[in-house]
């Protein structure tokens, strides 16, 4: 599952972007709550689950496809963006904002389902806004693509 990419540390924190708050949320809070971690939502347009938990940390309601997701600069560890990347109308200016609030030598993870974009799209978009170490794995999430990207230390805008 999605947990295989994080690298949590005590009071780890991240970021979950999504279009649809679905069960992936509780495998997070499970496996962040022994490291004290903490969770903020970015809730886009779509069909939200409740939830509640002593992981969540913030929730910000994002109002529609044109705004950015919440968050401050170097705020988290990872990022996951669920499902919004091919609804939101600048996917560039969008990860270039994410860029901002990793802190350095972390990860953004895109899960979409197939074929929302293309592939090539993706990693390429994640390129030009600076991350590196670009990878694909399209056997982690039945049905999806999950594309991950590294915000580097020193390298384009990772100072």
């Amino acid at each position: 599952m999605i947990t295989q990419l994080l690298h949590p540390t005590p009071h780890t924190k991240i970021m979950v972007i999504t279009s649809h708050l679905d069960g992936m949320i509780e495998e997070l809070s499970t496996f962040l709550t022994p490291f004290e971690g903490q969770i903020d939502l970015s809730l886009f347009p779509g069909v939200h689950r409740d939830f509640s938990h002593t992981c969540l940390h913030k929730s910000f309601t994002i109002k529609d496809y044109n705004s950015p997701a919440g968050g401050i600069p170097r705020d988290y560890s990872a990022v996951i963006v669920q499902d919004v990347l091919h609804l939101h109308h600048s996917p560039l200016k969008f990860l270039q904002l994410i860029y901002r609030t990793l802190l350095n030598a972390t990860e953004i993870i895109i899960v979409q389902q197939k074929g929302a974009i293309s592939v090539a799209n993706v990693e390429s978009l994640l390129d030009t806004a600076e991350f590196r170490a670009i990878n694909t794995m399209e056997d982690l999430i039945e049905g999806c693509e999950v594309i991950v990207g590294k915000k580097m230390h020193m390298w384009g805008n990772g100072l």
